[in-house]
C-alpha cells in the first residue's frame, strides 16, 4: 500500500518543478520589436545582455534602459480519443529589464543589467486529465550580471559579463489517492545560479556589423523549497510522502550561441539577421527529491527529459521616417526542443512561428521611448508522454506587448 501511494502521489514529479527551463526572449523593447536581432544592436546599455561587446560601441558615456513587458499565452489540449479537452487560463506574465552602461574612458565600458530571460506562468483546470502533473506554475528567473567591454580600435571590441542567476518557483498539482483529491504545492524563494557570457563585435565600414556572442550553462539550485499537502486523509497523513516538508532540485538552464549581422542598404533602412543555436540536450533527466527536515526520510524521482539542441532564425527590418520616429518591423522561427514523447503540459512547447513590430521616438535631450506587439502562433502538434502515459492535440498561440524607455548621455 506504501508503494502504492508513493506511486500516485509522485507521478507528477516526472516533470521540471521549474517549467523545463522555459526562454523569455524578451530583454529589450528594441530588439523584440526587430524579431529579437540582437547581435550587433548598440542603441543602448540592454545590449549587455545580448552581446557583452556591444557596450563598447554605444555612442554615449552614459546609458539607462528600463522596460517591462506583457506576455499573454493560451494552450488548448485535446484527446482525439475520448474527446475531453482543456484549455490555460494562465495570468499575464511580466518580463523586465534594467540596464545601465558607463564610460570612464573613451573605449572602455562597464555596466550592469538586470534580466528575466527564463520564466513560466501557466493555470491548468484542477480537474483536468493531466492534473496529476501540472494545475498552476509560477517561475521567475533573474539574471544579474555586470559586465566590462573594450574597443580596440574603430571596428572591433571585446565584452565579457558575470551572470548571477536568482529564481523563485510555485508549483501545485492534484493527485487522486484512495478516492482522495490530495494537492501537492512546491515552493521555492531563493533558487540560484551561476554562469558567464562573452562577445565579439565588428563593424568594419558604416554599413556592415557583425557580432558573436555565447552566454554559459546555468545550473539553477533549488534547496529547502517548502513542501505543502492539503486534503491528505487522516488514515494516511503521518505516512510517507505526506509527512516531507522540502525539496531539492538541480536544474540546467541552457547555453546559447548566437551569429548576427546587420546591414545598411539605405541611409534610412537597416536590415538584422540572427542565428541563434541552444544547448537544450543536456537536459536529459531530472532529479527531485522530497524530504522530512527532522527524520531525513527521503524520496527521490528521477524522470527522462531527452531535450534537443535548438536552432532559431531572426529578422528584423529598421526605417527612419525622420530624427523623431523610427519604424520596426521583424519575424522569427523558433524550433521546440522538446519531443513529443517527452512533452510536458508545464511546459507546452510547440513550434513557434511570430510577427514582431514596433516604434521608436527619439528625443534631442537624449531620451528615447520604444514600443513593442508581436503575435505569435504555435504549430499544432500531436504528444504521447510515454512516462506520464498522457496524450493529445496541442494548439498554442501568445499575445506579447512591451513599452522601454532609454536615457543616452553624450
Amino acid at each position: 500500500m506504501k508503494k502504492l501511494i508513493l506511486t500516485l502521489a509522485f507521478i507528477g514529479l516526472s516533470s521540471s518543478a521549474f517549467a523545463g527551463g522555459y526562454r523569455v526572449a524578451l530583454q529589450g523593447v528594441r530588439q523584440a520589436a526587430l524579431g529579437g536581432t540582437s547581435a550587433t544592436q548598440t542603441h543602448d546599455a540592454s545590449v549587455a545582455f545580448y552581446n557583452p561587446a556591444g557596450l563598447a560601441f554605444v555612442k554615449s558615456k552614459l546609458s539607462i534602459a528600463v522596460g517591462g513587458f506583457g506576455v499573454k499565452t493560451d494552450v488548448k489540449w485535446q484527446d482525439a480519443t475520448t474527446l475531453q479537452k482543456a484549455e490555460t487560463d494562465s495570468k499575464l506574465g511580466t518580463p523586465m529589464y534594467l540596464a545601465v552602461s558607463y564610460k570612464p574612458i573613451d573605449d572602455l565600458a562597464i555596466g550592469l543589467s538586470v534580466t528575466t530571460p527564463f520564466g513560466s506562468s501557466v493555470t491548468w483546470p484542477e480537474d483536468w486529465q493531466n492534473k496529476s502533473n501540472i494545475t498552476h506554475i509560477d517561475l521567475k528567473a533573474f539574471n544579474i550580471q555586470p559586465t566590462v567591454a573594450y574597443k580596440f580600435n574603430e571596428w572591433f571590441s571585446l565584452g565579457f559579463g558575470f551572470i548571477y542567476t536568482h529564481g523563485s518557483a510555485k508549483l501545485e498539482r492534484v493527485n487522486t489517492v484512495a478516492g482522495n483529491d490530495i494537492k501537492l504545492q512546491l515552493e521555492d524563494k531563493d533558487a540560484h545560479g551561476l554562469g558567464f557570457n562573452v562577445g565579439a563585435m565588428f563593424k568594419p565600414t558604416d554599413k556592415l556589423g557583425v557580432g558573436l556572442a555565447y552566454r554559459s550553462n546555468v545550473d539553477v539550485s533549488a534547496n529547502k523549497g517548502k513542501v505543502t499537502w492539503s486534503n491528505v486523509p487522516d488514515g494516511i497523513s503521518g505516512n510517507a510522502p505526506f509527512d516531507m516538508n522540502k525539496w531539492n532540485t538541480i536544474l540546467p538552464l541552457p547555453s546559447e550561441f548566437t551569429f548576427g549581422m546587420s546591414y545598411k542598404v539605405l541611409p534610412q533602412l537597416e536590415l538584422f539577421g540572427d542565428v541563434v543555436w541552444q544547448n537544450w540536450s543536456r537536459y536529459k533527466t531530472l532529479d527531485i527529491n522530497l524530504y522530512n527536515e527532522g527524520t531525513n526520510a527521503q524520496f527521490t524521482s528521477s524522470s527522462q527529459k531527452n531535450w534537443t539542441d535548438n536552432t532559431l532564425f531572426r529578422f528584423g527590418a529598421e526605417y527612419t521616417f525622420s530624427d523623431l520616429v523610427t519604424g520596426r518591423l521583424g519575424y522569427y522561427h523558433d524550433k521546440s526542443p522538446v519531443p513529443g514523447s517527452y512533452w510536458s503540459s508545464e511546459t507546452p512547447s510547440t513550434n513557434l512561428n511570430a510577427l514582431t513590430a514596433g516604434l521608436g521616438f527619439r528625443f534631442s535631450s537624449g531620451f528615447n521611448v520604444d514600443l513593442f506587439g508581436s503575435y505569435v502562433q504555435g504549430d499544432e502538434r500531436h504528444v504521447n508522454n510515454i512516462e506520464q502515459n498522457f496524450q493529445g492535440d496541442i494548439k498554442l498561440r501568445a499575445i506579447n506587448f512591451g513599452v522601454g524607455v532609454s536615457y543616452n548621455l553624450k
